[in-house]
């Protein structure tokens, strides 16, 4: 006798989590770019509003599905250069964003320069961009300019400049 499946069986759209999707533009070694969007939580622990993409590209995880013409991809974080896009908006409820900045150029393996601010969360005793580049831990680097935000993969930066 076949078991009867129960009419009030979960489909699998009840355990789908909904995401919010982000359009990037992705620098890989190799010299290849893929243009498609990234998938964000629509909420966060310690703020409202949805993931930032630094957030999440700044994750434990190896790899990051990407969505394109082409399908779905897996990329390995390890071999993104540079991920481009157009800031998200601030949370109505975000605190005014202070602290120390740096205007810097970047230098990448591939040979691209990428400038913008960062900012600079260090201790008030070692305020110095090389304290910050030398004290912070993740993957990537976020760059803010008027053109949007880069996201620069630490594991490829030659070097970096102060000033413009």
């Amino acid at each position: 006798m076949t078991p009867r499946i129960p009419d009030t069986a979960a489909s699998a759209n009840d355990y789908r989590i909904e995401k919010v999707r982000h359009s990037v533009l992705l620098t890989l070694t190799g010299g290849m770019t893929l243009t498609g969007d990234i998938f964000l939580q629509p909420t966060t622990r310690y703020r409202s509003g949805p993931q930032h993409p630094a957030e999440l590209f700044n994750e434990p995880e190896s790899f990051i599905p990407v969505a394109g013409i082409w399908g779905s991809l897996l990329v390995a974080k390890e071999q993104i250069i540079r991920v481009e896009f157009e800031a998200p908006p601030p949370p109505a409820d975000s605190p005014i964003e202070g602290g120390a900045t740096a205007t810097i150029d970047v230098t990448c393996t591939d040979g691209g320069v990428y400038g913008g601010t960062v900012r600079l969360d260090v201790r008030a005793d070692r305020s110095r961009l090389l304290d910050f580049l030398n004290g912070v831990h993740e993957l990537f680097l976020m760059l803010e300019s008027p053109n949007g935000i880069c996201l620069v993969n630490r594991r490829h930066i030659v070097h970096v400049h102060q000033g413009r």
